[in-house]
């Protein structure tokens, strides 16, 4: 195998160029220099600063200002060490901004609390002045809070607890990751090896079926091993949001984690009920896997091979490039010359090197080009990836080039669409272009895997979460039998009769991460759902849609998500959304197995 390179030995023009944020260490160092003297400086104002709408402004400006310089250092530190997360001057790095940006946030903490205390009209009076209208949408949000909010005191003893509350997620991403260990199974080729978090998705995969097995069995055992601390963790989030909602007076956790996105909690409960109305389509899909892999009985450590095997073929970066390009020609001349922007002036770092981050993200700030990390190696997956990627990063170029800094973060209830509606006009073009039956069949086992983990799986997760909060809020106390049972439970309703489902995935839920971010989950379902919706209209030429789709692009934080989701005629709150994109699985179980037929 061929030996990763050292980050000093890679090339160039196959690295990301971040010298728009930075030319150099000695400029960043003296950016965290002047926030320092800013943070200082706003320490002052705290007295006076709702005295006049001058007083108000000169505030609210230097917050703003300091949350936009830590911004642009927090990204360009996290860039830096993500090349190399062995370099520990970039470690050093990544830290000094970190406690900069703790000692912001106490700082300013004085703020909200200051505002949602006055008088609501005097607020609303100052809103008045023109100059504060780039605050408009920020402060009227802001006093939409004013019933949950509690007093200055109160808020700040909570912010100093921050680090407390979030104590259960960090020891149980160390006990998860570090600490915990699975012992040794054999792969395909009979050799011994470690299993890990991080190699488990390779071998559950694994077309040998002792390998797969062993490798959910393993795993499982290992989670059993720590059910109780695991759980524990668990309990704890469970009840600090049940605490959190109660103290600040929302009627339950659910209610709390939607407010901030003004979205009502009927519409999670009814993406719970459509996709439970619908899972003949996910049965179906269990069906065709089994009749495809020739199995006797389907168990669950079946259901994460692929229905037919990657081709072996790969591809150059070049390649790759041309085939995004030419995949995504269909959105138009001015997203096309963005994407060449992107390859052209080096937004993104190319391959794989020693110490580098895994996987792929695009991440970037206001004052920056958005930056993309890949580990290409030329598959037919990667190339998918840079599609996906660069979809967050054009809707990110977007939203800060059509918005002020105060309205250009999109929340994270529309960040998946875009990358999403990229990815599939990419596989749609590779479907119409590619004359081997085996690589469709692959793509098209790729999208239905897709609609399977997202529109399902994570509704399944959204409904445990949901279970487990109003168990606790019901007064139940959550212990691992509990919860575990329940999880299981689910499974068998989510996979249905003629899926084993086996007894070790009692435990899955203890490994699973997004858990300890609340009501989060959810949201990966009704993003694809909608994404189905814009593909399908831009892919049948759908007149005006096109330029609706860039323009819902642009819209950055401006307004609140199923506002800005109307701009593209789309209303989630009548269901429709979920139930398209259910079809749209079904349409393409239908393409596979006529497909496959053929072959």
């Amino acid at each position: 195998m061929e030996k990763l390179k050292t980050r000093d030995a890679v090339k160039k023009e196959d690295t990301w160029d971040l010298s728009e944020l930075y030319q150099s260490d000695e400029d960043y160092y003296k950016d965290l220099q002047l926030i320092q003297k800013d943070i200082e400086k706003i320490k002052t104002m705290k007295e006076d600063f709702l005295k006049s709408v001058d007083s108000f402004l000169a505030c609210l400006d230097l917050e703003m200002k300091i949350n936009r310089a830590l911004e642009k250092a927090y990204v360009y530190a996290g860039l830096k060490l993500d090349e190399d997360q062995g370099n520990a001057r970039s470690q050093e790095r990544k830290g000094k901004v970190e406690v900069l940006e703790n000692e912001a946030s106490q700082e300013t903490s004085f703020i909200a609390p200051a505002i949602l205390e006055a008088d609501e009209n005097l607020i609303k009076e100052y809103l008045r002045d023109d100059r504060l209208k780039d605050y408009r949408m920020t402060l009227l949000d802001l006093l939409r809070y004013k019933e949950h909010t509690l007093s200055y005191q109160e808020e700040k003893l909570l912010a100093i607890y921050g680090n407390v509350f979030s104590s259960s997620d960090k020891t149980s991403s160390y006990l998860r990751n570090v600490d915990l260990e699975f012992g040794l199974i054999q792969n395909e080729k009979g050799e011994e090896v470690e299993l890990t978090t991080s190699n488990f998705s390779k071998f559950i995969s694994s077309f040998d079926r002792n390998v797969r097995k062993n490798a959910f069995e393993s795993l499982y055992k290992g989670y059993q091993s720590v059910k109780n601390t695991l759980s524990s963790t668990y309990e704890t989030v469970v009840e600090k949001d049940v605490v959190t909602a109660k103290v600040r007076g929302y009627k339950d956790s659910l209610s709390m984690y939607l407010f901030g996105d003004k979205i009502d909690v009927t519409l999670y409960e009814n993406l719970i009920h459509q996709v439970k109305d619908h899972f003949q389509t996910l049965f179906n899909y269990f069906s065709l896997k089994k009749e495809v892999l020739h199995l006797d009985e389907l168990h669950l450590y079946d259901t994460y091979v692929p229905l037919v095997k990657e081709t072996e073929k790969t591809y150059s970066f070049e390649e790759a490039k041309e085939m995004v390009l030419d995949s995504l020609s269909i959105l138009g001349e001015e997203y096309q010359a963005l994407l060449k922007k992107a390859f052209a002036e080096r937004w993104i770092d190319k391959y794989p090197n020693k110490g580098k981050r895994g996987g792929a993200y695009s991440w970037g700030c206001y004052d920056g080009k958005p930056h993309v990390l890949l580990n290409f190696e030329g598959t037919m997956s990667d190339i998918s990836t840079i599609a996906h990627e660069l979809g967050h990063s054009l809707h990110s170029y977007y939203s800060n080039h059509f918005n002020c800094y105060q309205e250009h973060n999109y929340v994270i209830f529309l960040a998946e669409i875009a990358s999403t509606v990229n990815e599939m006009l990419f596989y749609h073009y590779f479907l119409e272009h590619s004359k081997d039956k085996n690589e469709k069949l692959f793509v098209l086992n790729e999208m239905l895997d897709m609609f399977k983990a997202t529109i399902y799986r994570q509704t399944m997760f959204a409904e445990f979460e949901l279970k487990a909060h109003k168990m606790r809020e019901d007064g139940e106390i959550l212990t691992e039998q509990v919860l575990s049972d329940m999880y299981y439970e689910l499974n068998k309703e989510y996979f249905g009769k003629d899926v084993v489902v086996d007894k070790e995935i009692r435990y899955e839920w203890l490994r699973i991460p997004h858990f300890y971010t609340p009501f989060y989950v959810y949201q990966y379902a009704t993003g694809l759902s909608v994404s189905c919706y814009i593909a399908k209209n831009i892919l049948k030429g759908e007149e005006g849609f096109r330029e609706k789709y860039l323009s819902f692009l642009k819209t950055g934080g401006r307004d609140y998500p199923l506002e800005l989701l109307k701009l593209i005629d789309v209303d989630m709150e009548n269901g429709k959304m979920i139930e398209n994109a259910i079809s749209y699985m079904e349409d393409l179980l239908k393409e596979f197995k006529k497909t496959y037929d053929e072959k």
